[in-house]
């Protein structure tokens, strides 16, 4: 008998890049330390990261200052200090025990669960999945990412070839693109970053109309139960 192995079980490990500072924001401290409503931003992308088929705290890697983030169990620094994402993503890669990592940015509180899921299930055997939108917009901080990237990664970072895109001709890519994006997210919240102080308010607005649209939902729903 033939079994078959949902391609949504492929094995994965999620990183975190939460080295960035909140100059921009006005701040003295780590922008993954910044709270918004009730949780830091880093709390925020750590429960929609657990929220995932078979992913738990223990698979989340965390880069950034290790002294900054005591309380989380996988903590690496950038092993090429400033080089931007890409040495952050190459880091993360490089501790990772799994062959694929999704990585995420620590200032995008408005990630959606089932599109992440969904990048996962189209993991096949691509490199690198990445969502494409408007035309050309790419979003390196919301992809998966395969070991096989790290041969290129360091090669261009050594080069100081630091554009995450730099590195797709010598990969097999798959772009999620808006259609695909849409069906789970239908305005692309998920990519929303987090860099300003005005950018707080408009994600708290977000978080907001999200809750009262599910509170109202639940409530349409009892009242057809007892009708």
């Amino acid at each position: 008998m033939i079994i078959k192995t949902s391609k949504k079980n492929t094995t994965l490990k999620a990183i975190i890049l939460a080295g960035g500072k909140s100059s921009r924001i006005g701040l003295n401290k780590n922008k993954a330390q910044i709270r918004l409503l009730n949780k830091s931003l880093i709390e925020w992308i750590i429960s929609k990261l657990i929220s995932m088929d078979n992913l738990s705290e223990k698979d989340i890697i965390i880069v950034g200052p290790k002294e900054k983030y005591p309380q989380y169990e996988q903590v690496v620094e950038d092993i090429f200090p400033e080089k931007g994402p890409l040495g952050g993503i190459f880091s993360g890669l490089t501790v990772s025990n799994s062959q694929y990592s999704l990585v995420v940015g620590c200032d995008m509180p408005l990630l959606n669960v089932e599109l992440l899921q969904y990048m996962r299930e189209n993991i096949d055997s691509n490199d690198i999945i990445i969502p494409r939108y408007n035309g050309s917009y790419i979003e390196p901080l919301c992809a998966i990412y395969s070991k096989k990237c790290l041969k290129v990664m360091e090669k261009n970072i050594q080069s100081n070839v630091l554009s995450v895109r730099k590195i797709f001709s010598h990969l097999k890519i798959k772009f999620i693109n808006d259609s695909e994006i849409q069906r789970f997210d239908p305005e692309f919240c998920s990519f929303f970053n987090v860099n300003f102080k005005s950018d707080f308010k408009k994600a708290e607005e977000i978080i907001k109309k999200k809750r009262d649209l599910i509170i109202n939902e639940r409530e349409k729903r009892n009242k057809n139960k007892f009708n």
